[in-house]
């Protein structure tokens, strides 16, 4: 799982911003948020402009090198802070699999391409190039010491490169590193603000929502989705083969979900294409900006539900404060966003929070401006 994230002059992260996402808290409801003294499910709030898109991007940067990622077309032409004199952004992550921690350290100019970079497991550095004085990377795993080191002329990252090429033994160290490359290739950033699919990380998909829905012949469980999601209707499928489409079933007259659904629906079908994957365990840690701003706070809460009880890593960002409460997650999972820091709501009132406070009044009334 992820444990932190420490990153400078990305975007609108000039300083050091830290995402902590440890916890050494005991609260004993909602423990299925947790695992290891991890947050597994939390929610971020903030005010607009403060950052939650961009936290979500630097989180997912990763994936910009060490993965064959779709990268947002904006990050090629806004990548480092406008204001720094730097000229690269940092960024230092935490892993930890079943105990062991991985720690990964780089630089970059621009978003595909490391200044250097240093792979550190269990307290040992493992992969270290830096492009800055040489371009000979070190490697130390077991099984790495046939592979070329020298990376002059080429840009491709040293960790992806062992990853591609070497068989590395079976061994504690080794099975980390492939842990750490599986859980980065398995990152997600994702939005719904319009009727397109909007993402950041896992492998180019040209595939349309409903031929996904059709051939993993999930239609009559996307209706119930809908109809549970407060979507009153009947699906069917229509089109020649290879073309098939979805349609609502209007007392046998069909008409194709994507002409006439509207941008909340929408919204749901692109949600729940992304839950497809979700739930097949195809994503290991997601990063879901302004899921609901199109929802109803009910509607809100039943997604919020689904996504946690699925085994993959997520945060969620949004302005409803209905969905702080303790009946969904619990105070150590619930992050407030400013210009300066990420900060769970617990740390941000002097307040020893139980179960039965109710978040979104203390929320509102200002107890944690503190």
């Amino acid at each position: 799982m992820l444990a932190k994230l420490s990153v400078k002059n990305f975007r609108n992260f000039e300083d050091w911003f830290e995402i902590d996402l440890t916890t050494d808290k005991s609260y004993e409801f909602n423990d299925h948020a947790v695992s290891n003294g991890k947050i597994k499910h939390g929610i971020i709030y903030g005010k607009n402009g403060h950052g939650k898109s961009n936290l979500g991007l630097a989180l997912l940067d990763i994936t910009c090198h060490l993965t064959d990622t779709i990268v947002l077309s904006s990050l090629k032409s806004n990548y480092l802070n406008a204001r720094s004199s730097s000229k690269y952004a940092e960024f230092k992550y935490e892993f930890d699999f079943d105990g062991v921690k991985v720690l990964y350290h780089y630089a970059k100019q621009v978003c595909d391409e490391t200044l250097f970079e240093i792979l550190s497991i269990d307290g040992k550095t493992v992969i270290e190039l830096d492009r800055r004085s040489s371009s000979i990377a070190t490697y130390n795993l077991k099984g790495s010491s046939s592979l070329k080191n020298d990376f002059t002329g080429r840009n491709i990252s040293a960790v992806k490169f062992v990853n591609s090429n070497a068989l590395l033994d079976d061994n504690a160290v080794n099975q980390a590193f492939y842990k750490f490359v599986e859980f980065v290739d398995g990152m997600l950033f994702f939005r719904t603000l319009n009727r397109t699919k909007e993402f950041h990380g896992q492998p180019i998909d040209s595939k349309r929502i409903s031929q996904t829905i059709l051939e993993q012949g999930m239609l009559k469980d996307f209706e119930s989705f809908l109809n549970e999601s407060g979507v009153d209707c009947k699906l069917k499928q229509s089109g020649a083969k290879g073309e098939e489409v979805i349609e609502f079933d209007f007392d046998g007259k069909g008409i194709e979900f994507s002409l006439v659904a509207s941008t909340g629906t929408m919204s749901l079908g692109n949600f729940y294409y992304w839950y497809l994957k979700l739930k097949a365990g195809e994503i290991s840690f997601a990063y879901i900006d302004e899921f609901d701003a199109f929802y109803h706070f009910a509607l809100s809460k039943r997604i919020v539900g689904l996504v946690s009880d699925i085994s993959c890593q997520s945060i969620i960002t949004t302005h409803n404060s209905s969905l702080l409460s303790n009946n969904l997650l619990r105070p150590d999972c619930y992050f407030v966003l400013d210009q300066q820091c990420l900060t769970p709501i617990h740390k941000l009132t002097n307040r020893e929070i139980r179960k039965a406070h109710n978040l979104e009044k203390m929320y509102r009334s200002g107890a944690f401006d503190e």
